[in-house]
C-alpha cells in the first residue's frame, strides 16, 4: 500500500511513517520545508533516512492509496495568541486548497481534527454523533477546518473519508508529556474537569484501521475510553519528576494563551466508532500511561 502523509515529520506523523515502513508499506511525506532538513529529522528520531519518499507539495500529483493530512502549524509548539490562531487555521486551509487544485487524490482521505469542536461545559458523555457546538476560538477554528475538508470530499467523492478528532496524544518521547519536561512540576487545585487523551500507540493502531478502510466514513474520536481529569493528566506528565508538584490556582494560567482552553475544558469524549468495530485499547486509562 502507498500511504501519503502531509505533515509526516511531526510528532504523530513521524511515528506513523515508521510503523508503516515496518509493515512494508510505501510511504511518501509531503513537506514545505527543505527536504534535507526533514530527512535528517526523520533519521534522528525514527531511523528513516532513505526509507521514505520526501517531496514538496508543489511536486505532488495526487498519487497513492491513502492520504493522511496532519499538516499545519503545531498547536503545542508556542503560545496561541490571536495572531498565531490565524496562522494555525491558514496553514491548514492552505494545504487543503492545494489538494483541491489537483486532478485526482487517493481514494481514502483522513483529515486530522480535534475534539475541541465539541461542547466543553461538562454536559455528559460525547460521541461522534454529538453536536459540534463548542463555543471557543479553537472550536471555531476546528469547524472551519472540517468544513474545508468536507468540501474536498464533495470535489473528489472519496471511497472512504475520515475526520480524525484527536484528544491530547501522550507519549514519553514527544507531544504534551515531553513539553511538560521543560516546566517545573505543578498541579492545579480543584482540577476535576475531564480531558480527553489517547496514548500514541493506540493512536497509530487506530490510524492503521483507516488505511484499510474498515471503519465507516465520517468522524472518528481518537481518545481513550476513559477521560482523565486534568489533575490526573498533570500527575502523569510529571510522574518521573524528582521534585514535588507545585499547587496553583486556575487563575494563574495564562489567559492570553488559547492552549489553556484545551486544559480548562470539561469533555467526557468516547471513542464509540472504534469500540463498535472491535478496536482494542492497550492504554484505556491514564494510569496505564508509562
Amino acid at each position: 500500500m502507498h500511504v501519503v502523509i502531509a505533515g509526516g515529520s511531526g510528532f504523530v506523523g513521524g511515528y506513523f511513517a515508521k510503523m508503516l515502513i515496518e509493515q512494508r508499506h510505501q510511504v511518501t511525506v509531503l513537506t514545505h520545508s527543505d527536504i534535507a532538513v526533514i530527512n535528517a529529522r526523520l533519521e534522528k528520531h525514527h531511523g528513516l533516512s532513505g526509507k521514505v519518499n520526501l517531496i514538496s507539495y508543489d511536486d505532488y500529483n495526487g498519487e497513492g492509496d491513502v492520504l493522511f493530512n496532519f499538516a499545519g502549524e503545531s498547536f503545542g509548539a508556542k503560545a496561541i495568541t490571536t495572531r498565531r490562531l490565524n496562522l494555525l487555521l491558514s496553514s491548514r486551509l492552505d494545504i487543503i486548497n492545494k489538494f483541491k487544485s489537483l486532478i485526482t487524490l487517493p481514494p481514502i482521505y483522513v483529515q486530522a481534527s480535534a475534539v475541541a469542536i465539541y461542547d466543553d461545559k461538562g454536559n455528559g458523555e460525547i460521541d461522534e454523533n454529538s453536536p459540534t457546538n463548542g463555543d471557543n476560538e479553537i472550536a471555531e477554528l476546528t469547524r472551519k477546518l472540517e468544513a474545508a475538508a468536507q468540501e474536498l470530499n464533495e470535489r473528489f467523492n472519496f471511497k472512504h473519508f475520515y475526520i480524525a478528532r484527536f484528544g491530547i496524544v501522550l507519549h514519553r518521547n514527544g507531544g504534551f508529556i515531553k513539553k511538560s519536561a521543560f516546566t517545573p512540576p505543578f498541579t492545579i487545585l480543584h482540577a476535576e474537569n475531564k480531558v480527553p487523551f489517547i496514548e500514541l500507540h493506540d493512536t497509530l493502531n487506530a490510524l492503521m484501521l483507516m488505511t484499510e478502510g474498515t471503519l465507516p466514513s465520517g468522524p472518528v474520536n481518537l481518545v481513550s475510553p476513559q477521560s482523565a481529569t486534568l489533575k490526573e493528566l498533570l500527575a502523569c506528565c510529571f510522574k518521573h519528576s524528582k521534585l514535588p508538584p507545585i499547587p496553583i490556582m486556575t487563575g494563574f494560567l495564562k489567559l492570553g494563551d488559547r492552549r489553556m482552553i484545551l486544559l480548562k475544558a470539561d469533555q467526557d469524549v468516547k471513542p464509540n466508532v472504534l469500540l463498535q468495530h472491535g478496536f482494542k485499547f492497550y492504554t484505556p486509562d491514564i494510569s496505564k500511561v508509562d
